[in-house]
């Protein structure tokens, strides 16, 4: 598996496609306050901690394991910027997971799913 690189102007594409999910991976507040419609909020920190605890222990939270249940469907990350969600897709894509990250994150998504 391999970790893809998506514009921002084609998130809306995904938006609705029953085969994605969309992770928001900012802090809470932001999600909270802004964020891509149908987008799930698993923060970087959380996410990160339970993805190294597969690498090192092979323990898998409850949370991650609900979430990322299906190795089938493509997982699409974004954060602020794209830096974060890199990390977090090259990460998941190591466990097998087809991942996807969102090129400038959510500051570049300038399309119609915006929940405020």
């Amino acid at each position: 598996m391999s970790c893809e690189m998506v514009s921002s102007r084609k998130i809306d594409y995904y938006v609705n496609d029953p085969y994605v999910t969309i992770i928001d991976i900012r802090e809470e507040d932001k999600f909270f306050h802004s964020r891509i419609k149908g987008a799930i909020h698993y923060e970087y920190n959380k996410l990160m901690a339970d993805i190294n605890n597969i690498f090192k222990y092979g323990k898998v939270s409850y949370e991650f394991r609900r979430l990322f249940s299906n190795k089938d469907i493509i997982y699409i990350f974004y954060c602020d910027k794209g830096a974060l969600s890199l990390i977090v897709c090259e990460k998941m894509s190591r466990l097998g997971y087809r991942c996807k990250t969102v090129v400038g994150g959510f500051e570049a998504y300038k399309g119609n799913c915006v929940i405020n």
